[in-house]
């Protein structure tokens, strides 16, 4: 299997997807977003959650509860945001692979940031089933431009592996949300 982080606004079962809020502290997901059961299903071993900002909506990976996530190139500059601490985790080669979400940028400018292939697919390509998202009740807000999962990794063959396991037929991603 492989190893893949995932950004820790995606519920797995038994840890806080927090959205980097310490309201949101000892609240453990039930069970795992679609998006991790199926990369489960496709053989990976998620091994690491990864840091946000605050509320997931600024351009750099910093929070109370975890703190600064630097740039693995350069301590003194950030990752990124919101997905930056997928983009230093992977950069850094500590992670092959990682999951990211991005509305307005929050898998591109890191990916950027970090040298790393990064995209956001087409809205609803992916399952945001499970996806927290930093609002009261958990609810999403976005109507005209959603957020939506997607890949960082260190090649395009790698982003290509991703989407493969996650949006082919059978892997579980047609789901309704």
């Amino acid at each position: 299997g492989l190893p893949v982080s995932i950004k820790e606004q995606v519920r797995m079962a038994g840890f806080d997807a927090t959205c980097g809020v310490c309201c949101r502290l000892f609240e453990p997901a039930t069970e795992d977003a679609v998006l991790v059961a199926t990369l489960k299903r496709a053989g990976a071993i998620p091994f690491a959650r990864t840091n946000v900002p605050q509320l997931c909506m600024l351009p750099e990976s910093f929070n109370a509860i975890y703190g600064v996530t630097s740039n693995p190139f350069d301590a003194r500059r950030t990752p990124g945001g919101s997905s930056g601490g997928e983009s230093a985790l992977v950069a850094a080669r500590a992670s092959p692979l990682g999951l990211g979400t991005d509305i307005g940028g929050s898998i591109r400018i890191p990916a950027h940031f970090a040298g790393l292939v990064g995209f956001k697919p087409s809205v609803d390509r992916l399952s945001v089933k499970g996806v927290t998202v930093p609002r009261k009740g958990d609810r999403n807000g976005q109507v005209n431009i959603r957020s939506c999962p997607g890949p960082l990794a260190r090649s395009v063959a790698d982003a290509e592996l991703f989407m493969d396991a996650c949006a082919s037929k059978g892997s579980g991603m047609h789901e309704s949300d």
